[in-house]
Order: C-alpha cells, then sequence, then structure tokens
C-alpha cells in the first residue's frame, strides 16, 4: 500500500505574492520572516513583503541570517527569536535553505528542547506553528515537502528532519519572483529540480499519482531549463521552471528520491559544491547505472526531454534519456567531473560509507552497495 499526503494550499500565478498579508493574518497576527542576509533585502522585495504584512495587521520579525547551507546555529537564532516575540506563525522567503529553515523553525517551536537534540537523542514527534513558503528560485520544491535539510558540523553531517505536520499551511508560487535569479543559480537549481522529478519518478515508492506529477515536472524543466538559463526574463520559461519544480517536489516529498541524492548530501557538506550542480553532474552516471532496472522508464523520460524515439528499442530509448540528461548539464554550463570540486580518488570509500544511511539510497530503482557507489563516483570523478 502506498500512500500520498500533500496537505499545503498552492497559490500560483504572477503576482500572487500579493496575497501574502491575507494569507498571513488568517494564520496569526505576530510573524517571524525567515530570509537570506542579502539578495531579498538588496532586490526590495524584503521591504515589499513587510509592507504588505504591516498592511494586513500583522506584526514582522525579520531573521535574515539564512547562509545557502542552512546550520543548526543559525535555525537555533531563528528559533529562539521565534520563541522570545511569541510569533503565531511563520513565513519562509528565498530559496531552498531559506524555506526549509523556516520549516525547521515552525515544526520546531513547540517541541521541547534545542534543534541540536533532534540530530542525536530527540526525535521529531508532531507539527509545530502554521508557516508560509514563498519560493525566489526553483529547484528545492521546498514549499510542498516536509523535510528540511540542514547542516551540523558539530555532528559532521548534512541531513534531513521531516514530519508529516512540517508540510507548508500555504505555498505562494510566483514566478515573477525568480526573474533575476543568476544564470549560474538557475542552472545548478534547476538541475536540482530535473534531478528530482526523474528519481521520483523511478524510486521504487513511486505510484500513478506521484508518475503523473513526475512527468509533468520532468516535460516542463525539460524545454525550459536552458531557455531560462540563457534568457532570465523570459516569463514563460521560468513559469516552466518553478511550476516544474514544485511538482517534482509534491512527487518526491511521496515517492522519495534515488542514488544522485544520497551522494549528493555528503559530497556538498564535503566539498563546498553547490547542492544542485552535483545533482546535475551524478544524474547521468546515476541513470547509467539504473537503466537496466528502469528501462521503461527511462525510455519515458527521453520522450519528455525531447528525444525522437521513434524506430528506438525500449533500451535504447533508456540510454538516450542518459545522453540528454548530460547534454543538459552541460548544456547550462555545469561541471560533469567531481574533481572540479577538488574530490579525490582516494575519498570515494568515504563518501560511499557516508551515503549508505540515507532513505534515498534505499528507494533508488536498482539496490546499491558502498561498492556500488563508490563505482558511480568512480566513473563521475
Amino acid at each position: 500500500m502506498k500512500q500520498f499526503y500533500l496537505p499545503t494550499r498552492i497559490i500560483t500565478g504572477c503576482g500572487c505574492c500579493a496575497e501574502l498579508g491575507t494569507q498571513a493574518s488568517a494564520l496569526g497576527r505576530r510573524a517571524l520572516l525567515v530570509c537570506g542576509a542579502r539578495s531579498l533585502r538588496a532586490s526590495g522585495r524584503l521591504d515589499r513583503a513587510l509592507s504588505l504584512l504591516q498592511a494586513a495587521g500583522v506584526t514582522t520579525t525579520v531573521h535574515d541570517a539564512i547562509s545557502a547551507e542552512p546550520t543548526l546555529d543559525r535555525v537555533q537564532e531563528g528559533l529562539d527569536r521565534a520563541r522570545a516575540e511569541q510569533v503565531e506563525v511563520v513565513i519562509g522567503i528565498g530559496g531552498g535553505s531559506a524555506i526549509d529553515a523556516a520549516k525547521a523553525i515552525a515544526g520546531l517551536y513547540t517541541h521541547p528542547g534545542t534543534v541540536r537534540e533532534y540530530f542525536g537523542p530527540r526525535t521529531v514527534s508532531g507539527g509545530g506553528l502554521p508557516w508560509i513558503a514563498v519560493p525566489t528560485t526553483a529547484g528545492t520544491g521546498a514549499e510542498v515537502t516536509k523535510n528540511a535539510v540542514l547542516i551540523s558540523p558539530e555532528h559532521d553531517v548534512k541531513t534531513s528532519l521531516r514530519h508529516d505536520g512540517w508540510f507548508a499551511s500555504v505555498a505562494l508560487v510566483d514566478p515573477e519572483l525568480t526573474l533575476d535569479t543568476p544564470p549560474q543559480i538557475t542552472a545548478a537549481s534547476g538541475c536540482d529540480a530535473l534531478t528530482q522529478a526523474i528519481e521520483a519518478y523511478t524510486s521504487i515508492g513511486a505510484m500513478p499519482t506521484t508518475d503523473a506529477l513526475a512527468i509533468e515536472a520532468i516535460a516542463r524543466i525539460g524545454r525550459s531549463l536552458e531557455r531560462a538559463w540563457r534568457d532570465g526574463q523570459d516569463l514563460e520559461a521560468r513559469a516552466d521552471m518553478l511550476y516544474g519544480s514544485m511538482l517534482a517536489g509534491m512527487a518526491f516529498s511521496n515517492a522519495r528520491l534515488g542514488g544522485v541524492h544520497g551522494m549528493a548530501h555528503p559530497l556538498g557538506y564535503r566539498y563546498g559544491a553547490p547542492h544542485g550542480a552535483i545533482c546535475g553532474l551524478l544524474l547521468p552516471y546515476t541513470m547509467a547505472y539504473n537503466v537496466a532496472y528502469a528501462t521503461h522508464k527511462y525510455a519515458q523520460v527521453a520522450r519528455l526531454l525531447g528525444v525522437d524515439t521513434n524506430g528506438m528499442d525500449e533500451r535504447t530509448a533508456a540510454e538516450r534519456a542518459v545522453e540528454r540528461a548530460r547534454e543538459l548539464v552541460v548544456g547550462v554550463g555545469l561541471p560533469t567531473r567531481l574533481s572540479t570540486f577538488g574530490v579525490r580518488r582516494e575519498d570515494l570509500a568515504m563518501i560511499a560509507q557516508q551515503s549508505l544511511p540515507s532513505s534515498s539510497l534505499k528507494h533508488n530503482p536498482r539496490p546499491l552497495a558502498a561498492h556500488d557507489v563508490e563505482a558511480i563516483l568512480s566513473a563521475a570523478l
């Protein structure tokens, strides 16, 4: 038996971020707004968000200390501020890191102890405060997922906290907010979204509901990733990417992911490499490993990515999906070798061991032992 669960109210469309005040005031009158340290303020969007909240009668405290990889300390600071101000709703505006930080702060607000303790003896036991997600990049799909990816240097790990009660109450998914995303972030986050869609589609946890979402996500991202990268003001391409990312998030939050994400977390943590760039790099190598176990679905992926498979048998079409994934990564200027990020051959066994506990590996269509992970990493080196 498989179950699909998504309790989030999703509001989409250009300009829908203007609903922020209305949606927030329905959930509470005191808010913590979580965002990154620079870009939201520099773009003027933070001031606009605060104006919308003020007009709706919401008193807002800003926590703008979130970096590209949210650490336990920064999340703890936000949690302490939320408790001190007795906030009633949390708002995350930004990329996946800001949204994951908001998710963790909201989720742990009603839990005893510190954030750090939930990487140790304590377990997440339920939901917390209502919270609103407003993504400004197309990549993680964090606005519709229940997990928050955090870094703990003390535990020497990058991992997720999750609970069914951690889904956002509301997601405002506005393509206009992504128009000024720099090309390199468009490329990396877009490859993350593509990887999530393909891994959800081929996960052993996939079901008809998640397949439908993943198929639409792959089609949108496949036709628009390079367009959005070349011309950031192409609103149609930006909308495809943002909605594709959202649909992929809806799919993988229920079907789970695969080998790429199992390997990407220790690599990103160890070498400071952008998560999406690592995902894009590893995707074709992992697909090549999986191709005999997901032939039918990979053949469909090839068609969704624009490959003319007429006259091909399924295995050939599936192998073309691997090639097309590699072409997309190269086409948006991302690295194709792990050595670019400083990974050395003598590191591979360690990375493989650190990948094994990941639940993502357990949902890969082809079983992955340590030597299999090491072989994929070696091919990608």
